[in-house]
C-alpha cells in the first residue's frame, strides 16, 4: 500500500499493492491515515488518464467501507456459515471489479472519444490497459506549448526590430531640427510592403496583449470561485471593489478602461450566488435518499440598528449528508413558530420522507408534551419521530449545576474570576503549571477511574478526527491529562492557548477556564476559597464529566454509557456528597437514552455482552410494536430502581416500534446469535444508519455561530442572505482549510469540471 512502484498498467485492486490492508499492521499506521494516502495515489493514477474523480473526502471514505468489509471477515474468519461464505466470496469477486472513484457525470464531462471508451471498458470488460500517462494527449499539449515559446519569441524580435527603427528615426530628427520644420508638412517616411505586414503584426500582438492584461479584473468578477471565496471571508463588495483596483494597478491595468465599480460587483456576486445555490440544490437533491435527522437550534439576533429578531437554524444530517437547510426569521421562540419553521423547510427541500428522527435542546420550547415543537413536528409529518435529546446540551446542565453550586450563582453575562485571569494571562510563566494537589488523588475510587479515563483521553487524541472535530476538544483534553499529571507526548514543552471568549450556553470555555487557572495557580492570585472551589470542580471535571462529555457522540453506546455515567456520580459521594447530588439532581431529569424509546441503541453497541443483546431482543419480541411510552422522567424512588436494572428491563413496546422505523424488526434477530448478526445485510445497513446518528447538536449550533458572523454584513436581503450561507458552507465542505495543499487539491478538482 502507499508503494512507489509503477502503477502504469494497473487497473483492479487485485493487480495492485497501491492498496490498505496489511499496512496497518507493517508501516503501523491507523485506518484514517492510511486510508488517505490509498486515496492520493488511487486518485493520481486517475488523474492521469484525465478522467474526473468525486471528491477526496468521498474517495476516502469509500476505501474504509472496504476496509470495514475486510476487518468483519477476518473477524469472523473461523465462522463457516452459508452467509459469511457468500460475504468472503462477495468481497473476493469485489477485488476485480475497478475501484470506481469517477465523478457522477464523468461521461458528460470527458472531452476525448478515447477517454470515454477507455472508462467504459473498465466498468466492463477491461480489456483496455493504462500505461500511466496519456501519451498522445501529453505529446498535444508539449507542440502547443512550443508553438507558444516561438510566437513570444518571434514577436519579442519584431518589438527589438521596432524599437531599433523608432531610435533611428528620433536621431535624425534631432541632427536635422530646422530642416524638419521646412518639410514638416511633406514629410513621409517610406515603408517597405513587408515591413508593413511585420509592423501591423507587432501592434496586434501588442493590442492583444494588453487586452489580455486588462482582463484580470473582469476574469475575477466573472469566476464564481473568486466570488465565493469573497462570501466565505465575508469580504464587503465595497471593500473587494478597493482590493480588485489594486490587484488591476499591481497587474498594469487601466482603471479607467476596466469596467470596475461597487454596483457591478454587486451586480456579479449575486449572479454567481443564485447560480452556485441553484447548483447546490440540484445536487442534494440527486444524492442517495437514506434516512436523516433535523436538528434545530435558535438565537435572537439583530434585525436592524433598532430592533431584534429570533432566528432559527434547522439542519439535516444523515450517512455522509450534513446540510443547513435554512437560518430563517421566526415571529418568537415557542414551540409552534420552531416546528412550523422546521416543517416548511423540510418541504421546501424535500427531505421531509426522509426524516426518522430529531436532534433537540432539552428545552420547555422543544420537549414540552403538548405544545412542545417535537410533538408539533411530528403532528405535521404525521408520523412519529426518534427524540434524540442532545447529550452535549445534557452534560451542560449538569456541570453548569456543579459550578453554581462551589461557586455561587452568575450575576451576569461575565464571570469576574475568568476576566482576571484572562487580562493577567500575558505575565504568566507557561512552564509553571502544577497538577492537581489533593490527598483524596489517593482514594481507591479516584484512582480506579483514572486507570480507565487516561488511556481513553489519550486514544481521542490519536484516533481519527471524528472524535476531535475542533480545536477547543482537543485543548479540554490535553488540559485534562495535565491536570492529572500525565503530560502528552511532545518533542518540547507544551504551549498553552490565550484565553479565549467564553458565552452562558458554551460550558466548555469555561471548564477550559477553570482548568488553566488551576494550573497556574501558583502564577495567578486566587482567594482561599476561590482555590478550595477550583479544586473541587477539577476533580470532578477530569474524572467524571470530561470522559464522559468526550463519549457523547457515539449513538450505540449512550444507554450504556448514561448508565455508567449515573452510577459514578453516585459513588463520587464519597469524594463530594454536594458535589454528586447536585449531578445526580440533572441528570435525573434527562435519563432520554435510558427510555424505552432508546434502549434499543444497545443491539449495535460494542460495550453491551452478546447475553445482554440477547435478552433485550427477548424482550422485544415479547411485545407488540407500539409508541404509548415518549420520554422519560423518573421519579426519586424509581431512580435507585434505574441504577441497578439491566438494559432489557427497560424495554417496552416503544423501543420495538422504534427500532420499526429504521426499516428493521427484531424478530429477524431472534433466530440469530450476536456474534453472527453483522452477516445479516439488513442489520448492516440499519447498523450504519444508527453509526451515522448525531446524537448532539453541535450541527446546529455551528449554524448559528455562522449566521452570528454573517448576520447584517455582506447583505441584507433575506432571500441572498439564505442563497450566501448556501455558498458559505460548500466554500468551508471543499476548502476546509487553508493549507497549500488542500487549495492546490480544491483547484484541481474545479479544472476538471
Amino acid at each position: 500500500m502507499a508503494s512507489n512502484s509503477n502503477c502504469g498498467a494497473l487497473k483492479t485492486r487485485s493487480m495492485t499493492n497501491i492498496w490498505l490492508i496489511g499496512q496497518l499492521q507493517i508501516e503501523k499506521k491507523t485506518v484514517p491515515e492510511s486510508a488517505k494516502l490509498s486515496s492520493d495515489k488511487v486518485m493520481d493514477m486517475w488523474n492521469k488518464a484525465r478522467i474526473p474523480t468525486t471528491y477526496h473526502t468521498h474517495v476516502v471514505e469509500k476505501v474504509k467501507s472496504v476496509v470495514d468489509d475486510y476487518k468483519l471477515i477476518k473477524k469472523n474468519k473461523n465462522r463457516q456459515s452459508e452467509a459469511r461464505r457468500a460475504r468472503e466470496k462477495e468481497f473476493e469477486e469485489k477485488e476485480h471489479m475497478l475501484f470506481d472513484i469517477a465523478y457522477q457525470h464523468a461521461m458528460q464531462l470527458i472531452r476525448i472519444q478515447e477517454d470515454i471508451e477507455f472508462l467504459e471498458d473498465q466498468r466492463g470488460s477491461q480489456r483496455m490497459q493504462m500505461s500511466g500517462i496519456d501519451k498522445d494527449l501529453t505529446k498535444k499539449e508539449e507542440r502547443t506549448e512550443q508553438r507558444k515559446c516561438k510566437e513570444e519569441e518571434r514577436k519579442e524580435r519584431e518589438q527589438e526590430r521596432m524599437t531599433e527603427s523608432t531610435s533611428l528615426h528620433l536621431s535624425s530628427s534631432d541632427d536635422s531640427d530646422s530642416e524638419q520644420q521646412d518639410t514638416e508638412d511633406n514629410y513621409e517616411i517610406e515603408i517597405p510592403v513587408y515591413y508593413k505586414k511585420q509592423i501591423s503584426e507587432v501592434e496586434d500582438s501588442l493590442s492583444s496583449s494588453a487586452s489580455k492584461k486588462t482582463r484580470t479584473v473582469q476574469d475575477m468578477l466573472s469566476s464564481p470561485d473568486v466570488a465565493s471565496a469573497l462570501d466565505r471571508i465575508n469580504l464587503s463588495d465595497r471593500k473587494f471593489t478597493v482590493l480588485a483596483a489594486a490587484i488591476a494597478q499591481a497587474s498594469g491595468q487601466d482603471i479607467r478602461d476596466t469596467s470596475l465599480s461597487r454596483s457591478t460587483v454587486h451586480r456579479k456576486r449575486q449572479q454567481h450566488r443564485s447560480t452556485i445555490d441553484s447548483s447546490i440544490r440540484q445536487q442534494f437533491q440527486d444524492r442517495d435518499r437514506n434516512p436523516l435527522l433535523v436538528h434545530w437550534d435558535g438565537k435572537i439576533m439583530n434585525d436592524d440598528l433598532h430592533s431584534r429578531t429570533d432566528r432559527l437554524a434547522v439542519d439535516v444530517t444523515g450517512c455522509n449528508v450534513e446540510k443547513i437547510l435554512g437560518i430563517v426569521k421566526i415571529a418568537s421562540s415557542t414551540g409552534q413558530a420552531q416546528a412550523n419553521a422546521t416543517f416548511q423547510l423540510l418541504k421546501l427541500w424535500d427531505v421531509s420522507e426522509d426524516i426518522i428522527g430529531m436532534c433537540f435542546d432539552t428545552t420547555a420550547a422543544n420537549t414540552g408534551t403538548s405544545s412542545g415543537a417535537c410533538v408539533l413536528l411530528e403532528k405535521l409529518l404525521h408520523r412519529n419521530l426518534l427524540h434524540f435529546a442532545c447529550r452535549h446540551h445534557v452534560h451542560e446542565l449538569i456541570i453548569g449545576e456543579v459550578f453554581t453550586v462551589l461557586f455561587g450563582p452568575s450575576r451576569g453575562p461575565n464571570i469576574g474570576m475568568f476576566e482576571r485571569f484572562r487580562a493577567y494571562w500575558p505575565n504568566i510563566n507557561q512552564s509553571n503549571h502544577k497538577p492537581l494537589d489533593d490527598d483524596r488523588m489517593n482514594h481507591s475510587l479516584l484512582q480506579m477511574m483514572r486507570s480507565d479515563i487516561v488511556p481513553s483521553l489519550t486514544c481521542f487524541l490519536s484516533a481519527d478526527s471524528s472524535y476531535i472535530p475542533r480545536e477547543d476538544y482537543k485543548e479540554l483534553v490535553e488540559l485534562c491529562l495535565l491536570v492529572l499529571d500525565y503530560p502528552m507526548q511532545t518533542d518540547g514543552k507544551y504551549h498553552f492557548r490565550v484565553p479565549g471568549a467564553y458565552h452562558m450556553a458554551r460550558w466548555m470555555a469555561k471548564v477550559i477556564y477553570c482548568l488553566k487557572m488551576y494550573l497556574f495557580r501558583n502564577e495567578f492570585k486566587l482567594t482561599t476559597t476561590e482555590t478550595k472551589s477550583l479544586t473541587e470542580f477539577c476533580l470532578f471535571a477530569t474524572h467524571i464529566y470530561v470522559p464522559a462529555w468526550m463519549l457523547c457522540p457515539i449513538p450505540s453506546d449512550a444507554p450504556v454509557n448514561d448508565l455508567q455515567h449515573l452510577s459514578r456520580i453516585e459513588q463520587y459521594s464519597e469524594i463530594n456528597k454536594n458535589v454528586a447530588s447536585a449531578a445526580t439532581k440533572k441528570l435525573k431529569n434527562h435519563l432520554w437514552y435510558l427510555g424505552t424509546e432508546m434502549v434499543w441503541l444497545s443491539l449495535f453497541s460494542n460495550k453491551v455482552a452478546n447475553a445482554e443483546k440477547q435478552l433485550i431482543v427477548e424482550a422485544m419480541t415479547a411485545v407488540d410494536s407500539d409508541w404509548s411510552v415518549r420520554g422519560v422522567k423518573y421519579p426519586a424512588t424509581e431512580l435507585e430502581q434505574v441504577k441497578s436494572k439491566p438494559l432489557h428491563d427497560l424495554v417496552s413496546g416503544t423501543s420495538r416500534a422504534a427500532l420499526l422505523s429504521l426499516g428493521m424488526d427484531v424478530a429477524i434477530l431472534r433466530e440469530t446469535e450476536p456474534d453472527s448478526w453483522n452477516d445479516l445485510p439488513l442489520f448492516q445497513k440499519v447498523a450504519n444508519v444508527v453509526k451515522s446518528l448525531k446524537v448532539v447538536n453541535d450541527t446546529a449550533e455551528r449554524t448559528v455561530a455562522l449566521m452570528t458572523n454573517f448576520n447584517q454584513s455582506i447583505t441584507k436581503n433575506e432571500t441572498e442572505l439564505q442563497k450566501l450561507i448556501q455558498v458559505v458552507e460548500d466554500n468551508r465542505t471543499r476548502i476546509p482549510d487553508s493549507s497549500k495543499r488542500t487549495l492546490a487539491s480544491a483547484q484541481a478538482a474545479a479544472a476538471m469540471f
